[in-house]
């Protein structure tokens, strides 16, 4: 079989792979976090003054609970039927809870009827999952949330 010049460039420009060009990319997008004002509703509100607040921690349980105002406090423990005020607590401040005895808490913070850049926080025994708390954060803007 002899071939023309005509079927030669048929063949090669059937069988030549060209390279694929392909699209650019979207640059990955800034990701907003909303403020947690915007998606839960605040379990309290207090008045922090000059940013700074105070937390009185009020355990009605038996149980001893390790507690720990993250870059405020170290890991401390509040025995139980005690009470503790930290003061000074720069806002935003996030505060975790831990029964030693590993049970559920209630948590319910009130403010101050007294000291309107006060938060107090009551500490109970539930049996109920669904409202077992063990991080409690005051925003700048006196917003308190539970998690």
């Amino acid at each position: 079989m002899m071939l023309t010049g005509a079927t030669v460039s048929a063949f090669v420009a059937c069988c030549v792979m060209l390279p694929i060009v392909a699209s650019a990319q979207p640059s990955p997008s800034t990701v907003v976090t909303p403020a947690p004002e915007s998606q839960f509703i605040p379990r309290a509100r207090i008045q922090p003054k000059s940013d700074r607040t105070t937390i009185t921690l009020i355990n009605n349980t038996y149980a001893s609970i390790m507690y720990q105002a993250v870059g405020d406090t170290q890991p401390r423990t509040l025995q139980g039927r005690t009470r503790v005020t930290l003061r000074g607590l720069r806002a935003p401040v996030t505060l975790t809870l831990d029964r030693e005895d590993a049970g559920l808490l209630l948590v319910t913070p009130n403010p101050s009827p007294t000291s309107p850049e006060t938060l107090e926080v009551l500490l109970d025994t539930t049996t109920d999952l669904g409202v077992d708390a063990t991080t409690l954060r005051v925003e700048r803007s006196g917003s308190v949330f539970l998690y």
